[in-house]
């Protein structure tokens, strides 16, 4: 069924909608067949993981009704957002209640990094562009990657070129307009070409624009009030030139460069009385990076990996508490990196790899007591992995070092260590798709450049979190078969300690400083259900669910207030769920998002205590193809039952609202 399955889908990209009449049709089919063999092996890598490995293509997020980035990651089991509210706004990613700064961004191969705040805001991405996401709680399973791919307790990996862009060698447009409530608009092009079937070059621009004036309401004890979201008004730009070459079937090379910019008004937190907010953020960000892969003989293939990456922060805040009554500091990051990994498959079922990074990351501000700190990064790691029949094992050791340098003040703590991780896949019996499976991973996070050296707040003498992971989990898959197309079932427990957790203690009454203090224990349960079956032969019923249970506490001192409370910000229950009836006529699709109560501090202070939510929504969508052409109309209601709640104490998200676009694509 899986041969049938790529073949068909070969056909499908004949078709006129999506391919030119002068096609060679024998060069397809042949490249077609030529990658048989990576969708049946995708498939069933995808089951075998040691660790939970969730991945999501481009069309599941379109039927099931995704509206944005933020809104995918919402869908995935044991993930907490933080939604500062409206549309591009700043969102981070914490997975299994480690924190967003233990959560790594890959993007077409190559780590994503904020080194100031070690945290990256998935707003800056365009859903649209994205051919694929795999979240990897825990070590990634493939070995053949580079050393700073291990660096994350977990990773989230973003890729925007697939398979597909190979097979049509015609032009391709795809040209969008999306609009929205709180006068959201959202025009996206791109342009792609493919060059005797080996080459492909693309190129994106994306703009956003939003008032994001939302209605919300403040309630007090015996009062309560309505106000309109002010000062959030926001827009941003985002460019991408990209290309991927595969000269041979064993060889490869991607390179992009990215531009984003932003102009926004901070609207600060929500206050009585005081709904006004003068603080303004200008933010670009700028990479070139380049990637190749290729098979140096039977048994050996080299990758290298290269990126230069520039940011610039232009924060400014009018108010009469400060000099002259304007705040103004402009803070500018630099990276240069470069990788290599080299893989051995001395045996069938046996590879081995050799990977060495170097990262160069510095920092400098306009603040007056700016000390223009720097850090070297040198990583290696041995991997190996070993599969035979019903048996997949993989093991990991990466040795980090990390030197800590300031210009103009007193340097950082060094860091050295070695971080082993180990996982197996076992699939008991042989003709059933049932895969058990346990790992473990051992990873320290450096302390980011505001927690060392921002002035009253960061301290140079703090060590790095050292974080243990501990999963056991089970997949169950039943096989294509009649009206079924796919059911999959996951769960996972898994543990979780952190050492040497970084936290602010106040120094004074004015002044907070960054120490290692805590320690942080998470117990939790990951569950997930995909399910797609057949009702005609142009009808198809989709079901996704996901449930996490996460139990995660401070365990530092019995005798203080926060031993065996519920962490900050992490809900105890959370979970999710969708369903797409996909039809020729009109498809529909209905979502639901939400979590338990929270609190804003470790205390559970009953005081802190944010509300659990859920939020449902609603897709319609549907396809006209003319000509050759495709276009596309879209209608979302988001929040359809008006549900007031926050992701981030004091900033409230946007109630009821809609969105509609127009696609069009040849």
């Amino acid at each position: 069924m899986a041969s049938l399955m790529v073949l068909t889908e070969g056909a499908f990209f004949l078709c006129p909608a999506y391919a030119d009449a002068r096609k060679d049709t024998m060069a397809v089919a042949e490249r077609t067949l030529q990658q048989l063999d990576v969708v049946v092996s995708g498939r069933d890598k995808r089951l075998r993981t040691s660790t939970p490995s969730i991945s999501v293509d481009a069309e599941k997020l379109r039927l099931s009704g995704t509206t944005d980035i933020s809104d995918a990651m919402r869908r995935l089991p044991g993930v907490y957002l933080r939604d500062y509210g409206g549309a591009g706004g700043m969102k981070t990613v914490s997975l299994r209640g480690l924190g967003s700064q233990h959560t790594g961004v890959i993007y077409d191969g190559i780590m994503l990094s904020d080194v100031q705040t070690g945290q990256v805001d998935l707003s800056r991405y365009s859903l649209t562009d994205i051919a694929s996401i795999t979240l990897n709680a825990g070590e990634n399973d493939d070995i053949f990657l580079p050393a700073r791919a291990s660096t994350s307790s977990s990773t989230i990996v973003v890729n925007t070129f697939s398979d597909r862009d190979f097979l049509n060698p015609a032009l391709r447009l795809d040209a969008r307009m999306r609009m929205g409530a709180f006068s959201m608009y959202n025009p996206y092009v791109k342009i792609g070409k493919s060059i005797a079937e080996k080459f492909v070059i693309s190129a994106t621009a994306d703009f956003l624009s939003a008032k994001n004036d939302y209605p919300y309401t403040l309630a007090g004890e015996n009062s309560k009030e309505s106000y309109r979201r002010e000062n959030s008004q926001m827009n941003a730009g985002k460019a991408e030139l990209g290309c991927s070459w595969r000269p041979t079937s064993s060889s490869s090379f991607a390179a992009k460069i990215y531009y984003y910019g932003a102009d926004r008004h901070l609207p600060g937190p929500a206050l009585y009385y005081n709904p006004d907010n003068n603080e303004r953020l200008r933010d670009e960000n700028t990479f070139a990076q380049a990637s190749c892969r290729t098979r140096l003989s039977s048994v050996l293939s080299l990758q290298g990996n290269a990126k230069f990456n520039w940011s610039r922060s232009h924060y400014t805040d009018r108010d009469e508490v400060h000099p002259g009554g304007l705040l103004d500091r402009l803070y500018f990051q630099r990276e240069y990196y470069a990788a290599a990994a080299l893989l051995y498959a001395p045996a069938p079922g046996l590879q081995l790899d050799y990977s060495v990074d170097w990262v160069l990351n510095n920092l400098n501000s306009t603040q007056p007591d700016d000390t223009r700190p720097y850090r070297n990064s040198i990583l290696q790691m041995i991997a190996a992995k070993y599969r035979y029949r019903w048996l997949s094992v993989t093991a990991k050791a990466l040795y980090s070092i990390y030197i800590n340098k300031a210009v103009a003040g007193e340097d950082g703590k060094n860091a050295g260590r070695l971080s082993p991780s180990l996982g197996f896949s076992f699939q008991p019996v042989g003709d059933r798709l049932l895969f058990l499976r346990a790992s473990y991973k051992n990873i320290f996070r450096m302390p980011t450049f505001n927690e060392l050296y921002f002035d009253h707040y960061g301290s140079i003498n703090l060590n790095p979190e050292i974080t243990d992971q501990i999963n056991a989990g089970v997949t169950w898959s039943l096989p294509e078969n009649g009206a079924v197309e796919e059911i999959t079932v996951t769960c996972d427990g898994y543990l979780n300690f952190v050492k040497n957790k970084i936290v602010a203690i106040p120094y004074n009454m004015f002044v907070n400083r960054m120490m290692n203090l805590g320690k942080v224990r998470v117990l939790g349960l990951d569950a997930t259900l995909n399910s797609s079956l057949r009702l005609t032969s142009r009808q198809r019923l989709m079901l996704a669910a996901t449930y996490s249970l996460q139990r995660a506490a401070p365990v530092t001192d019995p005798a203080m207030s926060d031993w065996m409370k519920q962490l900050a910000y992490v809900p105890l229950n959370s979970g999710s769920g969708s369903v797409t009836w996909d039809n020729p006529w009109v498809t529909v699709g209905v979502s639901a998002s939400g979590c338990s109560s929270r609190y804003t501090t470790n205390e559970n202070i009953p005081g802190t205590r944010l509300p659990g939510y859920m939020e449902l929504n609603f897709t319609v969508q549907h396809i006209f193809q003319f000509r050759g052409h495709i276009l596309e109309l879209r209608a979302d209601l988001i929040n359809a039952l008006d549900t007031r709640y926050e992701l981030v104490a004091r900033y409230p998200m946007p109630g009821r609202s809609w969105q509609a676009s127009l696609a069009f694509r040849l």
